[in-house]
């Protein structure tokens, strides 16, 4: 979606604010923004504004937001460029609202944060660029299975509307990757197969059905089919929170959401 490096310029430009002016946004705005974007082929992203805490992050929020604002990939660049505000969208019907409506007054103010942050290369990219450049927005340099989560990603980027719609009716749940690499450093990343068939560093707005703890190249090797979930855990190369179950269909995740790996 040509929207979802927005965000992601949104996300670096609160985290920049210094902290005097994060606090001061936190206290003008003081609510949770819920934001459902959906693109010319009815493929939905969600996004959280949590302007409670000074966090932008993707999914669906944990908790109730405060508003929630259903609006189109294209409106949504226009709203974020200046070119409508969010009134006039909602008097056209191009944006939709449940919750406190009083707070999409505040939705521009919000969005120009986003404007004082650099654009992410994806923001200048060409649409048929895209799923390479969401590819890229989760490898982590350090980190060999980065590479696999890219894949992940571009697997997702290509993947239809029914092929999302299967996948997540088939795993329904959202994965919490821990990876420890050789040097000890750990990253994150969200495998979100609940609320919207997408992939993140860091962790979720959304709570993880499961935590999987795994070494770096213990990762790479289950994506590429040398080790198994199943064997992977009984070899303690594999830890477990949350439902246990869902780390049986690992494997079959990982087959689904790489057709067009190259590893």
């Amino acid at each position: 979606m040509k929207s979802t490096a927005l965000f992601q310029q949104l996300k670096a430009g609160v985290e920049a604010l210094p902290e005097a002016e994060r606090n001061d946004l936190i206290k003008k705005t003081n609510a949770v923004f819920e934001i459902d974007v959906t693109d010319a082929q009815k493929q939905e992203e969600a996004w959280t504004l949590d302007l409670k805490k000074g966090v932008v992050s993707q999914g669906k929020p944990e908790g109730k937001a405060d508003i929630v604002i259903n609006v189109s990939d294209d409106t949504f660049v226009d709203l974020a460029a200046g070119k409508i505000n969010g009134q006039k969208a909602f008097m056209q019907g191009k944006l939709k609202i449940k919750g406190n409506m009083m707070l999409a007054t505040k939705l521009d103010a919000v969005l120009k944060v986003a404007k004082k942050a650099p654009a992410p290369a994806a923001a200048s990219a060409a649409p048929a660029a895209a799923p390479a450049s969401a590819a890229g927005g989760v490898e982590v340099s350090g980190f060999q299975s980065s590479k696999v989560f890219a894949e992940i990603a571009a697997g997702i980027a290509g993947a239809s509307a029914a092929q999302k719609d299967a996948i997540k009716k088939k795993a329904n749940a959202v994965f919490q990757f821990d990876v420890k690499n050789a040097e000890g450093k750990v990253q994150t990343w969200t495998l979100d197969l609940k609320n919207n068939v997408s992939i993140a560093t860091g962790a979720g707005a959304a709570k993880p059905d499961i935590v999987i703890s795994i070494g770096d190249k213990d990762f790479t090797d289950l994506a590429t089919g040398k080790l198994n979930g199943q064997k992977a855990f009984m070899q303690g190369k594999l830890k477990v929170k949350g439902n246990m179950m869902l780390a049986t269909k690992l494997d079959a995740v990982l087959k689904d959401l790489k057709p067009k790996a190259k590893l």
